[in-house]
């Protein structure tokens, strides 16, 4: 299953202005942002640093979907696994960014996701599309399932 040329650039057109929405943000604030190498970005799921932290920024999530990845689609380490101190939500019903340590979110899937499923509308399942060919291994989970691990939202 190959992802459409449309499909593939609006992802990537709407995860880049989510990035610099984020970088926006925080600049507001008064924070020096800089973008990461492309190196990180690919290889250690590092979109930005800031006052010594990095983060990862997933734009265009919603309340009641938010898959996380533990293996991405080329059979390499997902962004839970990857190095960014902070995994960062834009979530668009809360209009807000919202901050979680990538660690903790690893240990929520480690520690209460074990079951599989074949259906991508099952939640706390660990999911993957091999059968159209892809390698990843990712869980669908509700922003309620994980909202006590926000560390800081950040309205906008």
């Amino acid at each position: 299953m190959k992802v459409s040329d449309y499909r593939y650039n609006y992802s990537y057109k709407l995860g880049r202005s989510c990035e610099e929405k984020f970088k926006d943000v925080m600049a507001s604030r008064g924070h020096d942002v800089f973008k990461s190498s492309k190196y990180d970005d690919i290889h250690k799921h590092i979109d930005f640093y800031v006052a010594g932290y990095s983060f990862d920024v997933k734009g265009h999530r919603h309340l009641e979907c938010i898959w996380l990845e533990l293996t991405n689609v080329r059979g390499d380490k997902g962004w839970l696994k990857g190095e960014a101190t902070y995994i960062v939500f834009d979530i668009v019903e809360l209009k807000s960014f919202c901050f979680f340590k990538r660690k903790d979110l690893l240990k929520y899937v480690e520690e209460n996701i074990t079951e599989t499923t074949e259906s991508k509308e099952e939640y706390n399942k660990l999911y993957t599309r091999s059968k159209w060919g892809k390698l990843d291994v990712i869980t669908k989970v509700k922003f309620d399932d994980i909202k006590n691990l926000m560390t800081q939202s950040i309205a906008y």
